[in-house]
């Protein structure tokens, strides 16, 4: 290898891009950027609905598997998490309500109502056995709790699983929609059985989905 070759090859590895050169760069990285952000912002969105169903579903079945393990009533209840200058979105308060229409929820053996802020695990009232704030990763997401099979809105606010792991409250959950307000055709629903089985779905599907809801 001659040295006028090896000059050569040490000017390449080390001349760096040219001014024309990283602006052609730069160009092309903002023009991905802009055509990528919709759809990003459209994952985003999903991501969340995805993580508050996922999340409502996991405290519904903990909630059953406990009633059936303790042979004792088991509350899932939503509940609001109202936020103030010392309230973090993602912490429950004494100052939460149960609610139709959030996705905060609590997992314990008494109503958790005005006492949401006691810890997962105490012996206090209401004795909390697990509890997620809607500010933990689906904090923009809205909820609505349905009739049977999703058909029309309704005001219930808890499951009381009892020792068979079956509803037994007078109005129990049977449905909850999850959508994004800025994305309301990506639905989401958690359905509960008359016998207490938990399933999530998606509603809008072809029927032959397997992941589709059922029809109302």
């Amino acid at each position: 290898m001659t040295d006028r070759t090896t000059a050569r090859r040490s000017h390449w590895s080390h001349r760096g891009f040219t001014p024309i050169e990283l602006m052609v760069v730069l160009v092309m990285i903002g023009v991905l950027l802009v055509t990528l952000a919709p759809s990003m912002t459209e994952w985003l969105r999903n991501l969340q609905v995805r993580s508050a169903a996922e999340s409502i579903s996991t405290g519904l079945q903990k909630a059953r598997a406990e009633a059936v393990r303790r042979n004792q009533n088991v509350y899932f209840s939503l509940v609001t998490n109202p936020t103030n200058p010392t309230n973090e979105p993602g912490q429950l308060t004494s100052a939460c309500a149960l609610s139709s229409t959030n996705a905060s929820w609590v997992v314990s053996l008494a109503s958790p109502a005005g006492k949401c802020e006691q810890a997962a695990g105490g012996s206090a009232a209401p004795q909390i056995l697990d509890k997620q704030a809607k500010g933990n990763g689906f904090p923009d997401v809205t909820v609505q709790v349905k009739t049977e099979r999703c058909a029309a809105t309704a005001s219930s606010t808890q499951v009381m699983f009892n020792s068979l792991g079956s509803p037994a409250n007078a109005s129990p959950i049977r449905c909850i929609e999850i959508t994004h307000p800025t994305s309301p055709s990506v639905k989401l629903q958690v359905r509960i059985d008359a016998g207490g089985g938990v399933r999530s779905c998606i509603h809008g599907l072809r029927s032959d989905d397997a992941r589709a809801c059922p029809a109302s």
